[in-house]
């Protein structure tokens, strides 16, 4: 099962969330129009997002044009969230 949040539009990212059947860890695929400058930064904001959600094994698909990361991490939690019962430790 897998679920999708967000727009592909401007300023925005579309997020699809699947849960992996083994231990596999993070997979994130990454299309972005920023590739060069912040592919680094996005995969970072959404490892860290997966973590504070304790999110271990996963494939995260992300279609982005320009998001900022609070953004990014918003949806990329809306998405799990939309799937499985998180811890929150905030």
């Amino acid at each position: 099962m897998s679920s999708t949040c967000g727009r592909k539009s401007r300023g925005d990212l579309e997020v699809t969330y699947e849960k992996s059947k083994s231990e596999s860890g993070i997979t994130i695929e990454l299309d972005t129009t920023m590739e060069n400058l912040y592919s680094n930064n996005i995969r970072k904001e959404i490892i860290e997002t997966l973590k504070k959600l304790n999110v271990t094994d996963c494939i995260i698909k992300v279609i982005d044009d320009g998001a900022l990361p609070y953004v990014i991490s918003s949806r990329v939690e809306a998405a799990v969230r939309l799937n499985v019962e998180v811890s929150d430790e905030r």
